[in-house]
Parts: structure tokens; sequence; C-alpha cells
């Protein structure tokens, strides 16, 4: 079978969530997977040595024993881009050492999953591009393209630079109101060019979810009452800034969220932790009264303190929506489920082998 090499033409995109899926079905049918992330761009020390984020949470998720030096043999570090761009010859080896590590992964496997860097050119001047890749390892291309309004101009421009070996797409986090616009125009006139769908994935809010002690550490916050809940998935956010009669009404309106507000605004506090609010989140670094802790740890309500403006908070937390990372077990499930029901699981086994 072929290797399928899951690529994106932009950052967070949705790759490392589809391999996950992919290797823990692709079990269920009786395969033994492979995984290899050939170039990585998350840098992280594991054991003394530089992998990458994603790659090892994924090894140690799907249970592969493979070296992770092999499943990972290049990271772009700074180093790399530094020297890589001083001396020509530094990269010379550099698709001959992931060709290595390659055959040593697919071994004893039916298939290889690769996922690709951040975009389909990463590493374009190293000579380690996914279009450099696909070609040293006789991989398909499978595009994982976000959905947006000029998503038929990435598709035709990714195609176009990978060239032979693109493979076909996934569409992933489709908006529900683009539903008939996708089937009835997007979808025939791919059709039309030849450009296999392998799955189209609606948004899903629970995958665009983050911890609260995510939420925590990326807001330098500290969570100050019920410790043992910060484990919980937030979906949406509220900013309170408005009197408490107000509060009270405004809050009963969103269910599962985060309330932002000041750390002096008691009144606020207490009308949020009298709705479906799973987390408080405090600015300005003002510790609450103590009727406020009392009762979120009555309730089971995380409080995190944070010493940001609640602008600034606001502004910080906007950032990370849309870019929130999948590892959580509580999502590994959800993402599954997902694969299975909107992805062509069987088409993808049957395309790898008829080009393996």
């Amino acid at each position: 079978m072929v290797p399928l090499y899951f690529v994106s033409n932009e950052a967070y995109s949705g790759k490392s969530s589809i391999c996950v899926a992919l290797g823990k079905i692709l079990n269920t049918h009786q395969l033994k997977v492979g995984y290899m992330k050939p170039v990585g761009t998350l840098p992280t020390r594991i054991n003394g040595f530089t992998t990458d984020e994603d790659a090892k949470y994924i090894e140690d998720t799907l249970k592969i024993n493979d070296d992770l030096q092999d499943v990972c043999p290049i990271v772009l570090t700074q180093n790399y881009y530094r020297e890589g761009l001083k001396d020509d010859d530094f990269s010379k080896n550099f698709l001959n050492l992931i060709e290595k590590s390659y055959k040593k992964i697919k071994q004893d496997k039916n298939i290889v999953l690769l996922e690709g860097a951040r975009s389909i050119e990463n590493g374009i001047f190293l000579g380690i591009s996914s279009k450099d890749i696909c070609s040293k390892l006789n991989a398909k291309a499978i595009l994982v393209v976000k959905y947006s309004a000029d998503i038929v101009d990435a598709v035709i421009l990714s195609k176009e630079f990978i060239g032979e070996n693109f493979g076909g797409v996934i569409i992933n986090f489709i908006p529900q109101n683009q539903e008939e616009y996708l089937n009835d125009i997007i979808l025939p006139y791919f059709k039309k060019r030849n450009i296999k769908v392998f799955g189209s994935v609606y948004a899903d809010k629970m995958l665009s979810s983050i911890t609260i002690k995510e939420i925590a550490y990326i807001l330098e916050g500290k969570i100050i009452s019920a410790k043992e809940k910060a484990d919980k998935l937030i979906a949406s956010f509220m900013i309170g800034a408005m009197s408490e009669e107000q509060a009270l009404t405004f809050f009963k309106k969103q269910t599962d969220k985060a309330v932002i507000t000041g750390g002096d605004r008691a009144d606020v506090q207490l009308a949020a932790l009298e709705t479906d609010t799973k987390c408080l989140i405090l600015t300005g670094n003002f510790q609450p009264p103590s009727v406020v802790t009392n009762r979120a740890e009555e309730l089971g309500i995380p409080i995190v303190l944070v010493p940001f403006d609640t602008l600034t908070t606001v502004d910080k937390l906007n950032e990370i929506i849309g870019r929130v990372r999948f590892h959580e077990f509580a999502k590994i499930d959800k993402i599954i489920e997902i694969a299975n029901k909107n992805i062509d699981i069987d088409m993808l086994i049957s395309f790898s082998k008829q080009h393996g």
C-alpha cells in the first residue's frame, strides 16, 4: 500500500487529528499502521533530543513503538533555518535521511500515515517540501483543507504545486450553513476536474473547545478554586461588564461557558455562578472576596485569576480560538466518531492499495 501523506495549505487545518483518527480506525480494519512526521515544526525536547510535539503525542496515542528519531527525523528549529540559509550543503542529505527512517518504519506495517509540516511549502528552501518528500517516498498527498470562501483556489494551487503525487482532499471545518453550497457547487466542480474528495467534515463545537487548565496556561493565570475540575472543556466565552441585574439575564443565554470579568466585580461574578457557567476568568489580578471563592468551590467551578486587563485577556483568547490543539483524551473519541462518519475510509484504503 502506498503511504498517504496528509498535508495542508495552512497551519491548524486538522492534519494531526485526522492522522490520529485514521490510525485508530485502520487498526480496527486489521491493518498495522505506521506513523511518521518527516518534517516537524513544533520543537520539543524528549530524552535529550529534539522532536516534534505532535509527533510524540500521536506516537503515544497510537501506541507505536518505532524510534521517535525515525518518526520525526527532521525538526525545523531556528538553527535549521539559520544554517540552511548560510550553507547550501547543510540539507543535502535530508531527503535520504527521511527515506532511511521511512524504510525502517514501513518494514512491518500494512500502511504508513505521513503528516506534513505546517503547510505544503514548509522546508522548500531545504529541499524537503511536501512535494519533495512525496517524490522521494512515492507517497500520495491528501490535502486537508479548511473550508473557506477561496477553497477552490487553495485546492487547485496545492494540486499544481504537488503535481503527479497529489491524491485528493479532505475538506475540514465546514460551517453547517455552507452544506448546500458545498454539495451543489463545490463538490460537483471537483468531480468534473477529477479531484478526489475523501471526506467532508463539518465544524464541531467540542473540537474547538479548550480545557480550563489550558486557559490558565495561555493567560499566565492561577486557578484558585475547584482545581480538580480544571480538565473540563470550555466551548464559549462571555464578557461580564454590566450591572448585576443585567448580568444574570445575559449569562442565562449561554451554556457551558467561561465568563470573563474584572476581578473587582463580585456582583457580576456571583451572577455568573448562578447560571450554567463552567469557569470564571477574573482579570486584573484582583483576588475575589471569600463569598465568591466559597460559592465557586461549593459549585465546583474553577476561578482563573489572570494578570491582564479584560481587553487584553479577550484578545489573547481570540488568538487561540480555532487554533486549539487536540491533545485532550476527551476529544479523541469524538474525532474518531466524526472521521468514521465523514471520511470514506474504504475509499482511502482502496486508493492506497491501488497505487501501492
